[in-house]
């Protein structure tokens, strides 16, 4: 079984207490297959000081704009050149598609690619105050900034909030996801590294969150937070960022709905639900989660996702011709499985799943309530799985309570071919995007967070550049 590390100052290192270490285990055969550094408050703390002493010999800092941004590149081609090789590691630690892993790696160096166009262009501006004052505003690096990353694509959304770290002129420590961390603290690092990053500059270590997460996010030298996971999560870290009156950005947890029109076209609002719902076995905070369907289309539209979900076929993401792949873990499985229970003893109807696969692997069926009421805890609450919950309404009035009526603003979709009804609805949707006739329609261009309890900030799109950026304002008197 290989070992894994950490990686700060430019070495990989093990953990500061011998013997200390994660095992990895592949989802889809419940094997081991790899283990890796468990990072303690000692390596919390080497982390940090190299960070914070890598910001403070200014290297990025009074790096020239475009020469930060070849070096941004040189990632960015780094990271293409490793899909291959990454794609299969995170394939087996995540369980997702082989396809879907290598092109984290890809969606990486676009991240790069994009936010190194930035450099030169984060831009302050001059004050008219009166005639012998000259005043006017910069943007500075905030210093240290840590980044908890998440486990369902640990790839892409690292690059999606350390591209814009970097390009702003931080330090970063990155603290992976205990389940997800191989990939990234060895071809992300080693993409890193190849690419000539000055040591410190990028830290990457791997720990449990209530152990090194919290030493990092509480560290005294860390001076912002990136955050992207559950609301529990979010707000212990948004509590520890405001004990210390420090920014983070977070985005959290969504029950994203797709309100479907008389006039839709039933097979788009099918062929979305294949990735948004049952792709990556639903682990995605902006799935597509729920669909709130017209009376007059609504048997139609669930016969049609029944047939769906039943023709997905399950396997290990490396298999060709799989559709279905494992969740997390057996914890998340359990989670997954209470939840259908739920469903079905207050009166949801699963026409299709409804329960764990017969096989070794943490597996569950495509799953597809009906006779879901606003009210269930399947329509309240994020069950981040392969769980479809199809509701009714007879009215936009009544479809824009319902798809509103949850703690969540993460993502919205309508279809219809009305592009007035489409403008209409999206503008009374509750949610930081909203996709019209199919799902995940942004880019690495597109701003992208939450309303209500699924974050604030923005990643993604030139926006997002601004949270990892502190305004200062300079009067001269002339």
């Amino acid at each position: 079984m290989k070992k894994y590390q950490h990686y700060i100052n430019g070495k990989w290192v093990d953990s500061a207490v011998k013997g200390e270490n994660i095992v990895v285990n592949d989802p889809a055969t419940e094997e081991a297959i790899g283990e890796i550094s468990c990072a303690v408050k000692d390596d919390v703390d080497l982390a940090v000081e190299a960070a914070k002493k890598s910001y403070e010999s200014k290297v990025l800092v009074d790096m020239p704009p475009m020469e930060r941004a070849s070096l941004m590149r040189k990632i960015a081609i780094e990271l293409r050149n490793a899909s291959k090789e990454g794609g299969k590691i995170l394939c087996s630690e995540n369980g997702k598609l082989l396809p879907a892993a290598e092109f984290e790696f890809i969606d990486a160096a676009n991240y790069f690619d994009y936010y190194s166009g930035l450099t030169d262009k984060i831009e302050g501006r001059t004050i008219p105050v009166n005639s012998n004052v000259m005043d006017y505003t910069i943007y500075e690096p905030f210093g240290v900034s840590a980044h908890i990353v998440p486990w369902n694509y640990p790839i892409s959304m690292l690059a999606r909030s350390l591209s814009c770290s970097f390009a702003a002129g931080n330090s970063t420590v990155v603290k992976t996801a205990e389940l997800t961390p191989l990939a990234t603290a060895s071809i992300f690092a080693k993409a890193i590294d190849n690419a000539g990053v000055p040591p410190g500059l990028i830290n990457i270590i791997c720990g449990y969150g209530n152990g090194a997460g919290n030493d990092l996010t509480s560290h005294k030298d860390v001076s912002q937070i990136a955050f992207t996971g559950s609301v529990k999560t979010g707000k212990v870290i948004l509590h520890a960022a405001a004990e210390r009156a420090i920014p983070a950005v977070v985005e959290l947890g969504g029950k994203s709905a797709a309100v479907v029109m008389p006039d839709a076209d039933l097979d788009k609002v099918v062929n979305s639900a294949k990735g948004a719902i049952f792709g990556q076995a639903g682990q995605i905070c902006s799935a597509m989660s729920r669909v709130i369907a017209h009376k007059s289309v609504k048997n139609q539209l669930v016969d049609k996702l029944s047939n769906l979900a039943n023709s997905l076929k399950v396997g290990h993401g490396s298999e060709d011709g799989t559709d279905l792949t494992p969740v997390i873990s057996e914890e998340q499985l359990q989670k997954i499985e209470n939840y259908s229970r739920s469903g079905q003893q207050a009166g949801a109807n699963a026409v299709a799943g409804g329960k764990r696969v017969d096989r070794k692997g943490y597996f569950f069926e495509a799953t597809v309530f009906d006779n879901v009421q606003p009210e269930m805890t399947i329509a309240q609450e994020e069950i981040f799985g392969p769980v479809l919950s199809v509701l009714e309404y007879s009215d936009e009035e009544e479809a824009v309570s319902i798809a509103n009526n949850t703690e969540f603003g993460l993502a919205a979709g309508v279809f219809t071919n009305d592009v007035n009804k489409a403008t209409s609805m999206a503008s009374q949707l509750n949610g930081g995007q909203v996709y019209v006739n199919s799902w995940f329609t942004g880019s690495v261009a597109t701003p992208f967070g939450g309303y209500k309890q699924s974050g604030y900030s923005r990643e993604k799109g030139q926006e997002a550049i601004k949270s990892y950026l502190q305004l200062k304002n300079i009067g001269i008197q002339l």
